[in-house]
């Protein structure tokens, strides 16, 4: 029986993690593969050499969650790769193979003061939940309050003051959220929603921006409960500068 496609890229980071570059392209179409990573050059060649020069202590990952949306299988882990502890990466497959590969990446912080990390919380998607519905209830969030900048509609997405933040640094609670949403918001600017991906109750967004002028993704899943968001994981990065790229394609 051929695997499904979100076993596939659990195969994927088994042949990472355990240095074998044969199991880790096993699944990788070898014609038409991108790579979006900016810290591995392009193609299936640039992916094996990035895994052969890292040391195997860097590139321990274990997947915490795990869905996938139509031709993309979205992955939230944690461990070691290119000197980070916390990533999302989505992979786009053709064909049962995967064509292209998108990674981001953040450094590990201690449990925030409501006692959250950066990966713990429930782990696998409610499938009963209506996905469609849910990604469209955090697009139309994320494009208010992120993109519009409309803070004062933030009470409309949440049940009274419940969210449960998992950045660091953070206490949970509306209120808290949307105090620190004021500062954030004199440093950054979101701009555009590039993916909104989800099964169930999860929801994955990847945006693009700026912060302090300076180019810079940003990255959240959340869960949907009950039409309200829920929970939140997820953190901006700023790419490399050009000249430390590996590749010519985009981060996102």
């Amino acid at each position: 029986m051929e695997k499904g496609d979100v076993e596939k890229v659990l195969t994927i980071f088994q042949g990472i993690s355990a240095g074998d570059a044969d199991l880790a392209t096993q699944y990788i179409d070898h014609k038409r593969f991108v790579q979006h990573n900016p810290y591995a050059a392009d193609g299936v060649e640039g992916l094996t050499q990035f895994n052969n020069q890292s040391p195997r202590d860097q590139l321990q990952l274990t997947v915490v969650r795990a869905f996938q949306d139509g031709p993309y299988v979205v992955t939230q882990a944690k461990g070691q790769r290119s000197g980070r502890n916390v990533f999302f990466d989505i992979f786009r497959f053709e064909d049962g193979l995967v064509v292209e590969h998108w990674a981001f990446s953040a450094m590990d912080a201690p449990p925030n003061p409501s006692g959250h990390t950066q990966t713990d919380g429930p782990t696998e998607a409610k499938l009963s939940e209506d996905t469609e519905k849910n990604k469209l209830i955090v697009r139309e969030y994320y494009e208010t309050i992120h993109v519009s900048v409309d803070h004062s509609k933030i009470p409309h997405y949440f049940h009274g003051d419940h969210c449960i933040r998992h950045e660091p640094s953070v206490v949970d609670g509306v209120t808290a959220f949307k105090r620190d949403l004021e500062e954030l918001t004199k440093h950054r600017s979101i701009d555009e929603i590039k993916f909104v991906l989800g099964q169930g109750d999860f929801v994955f967004i990847a945006a693009k921006g700026t912060h302090e002028s300076n180019p810079c993704a940003y990255i959240d899943l959340y869960r949907v409960e009950n039409g309200k968001i829920a929970e939140r994981w997820g953190f901006p990065e700023e790419p490399p500068l050009q000249e430390d790229m590996k590749n010519n394609n985009a981060m996102l």
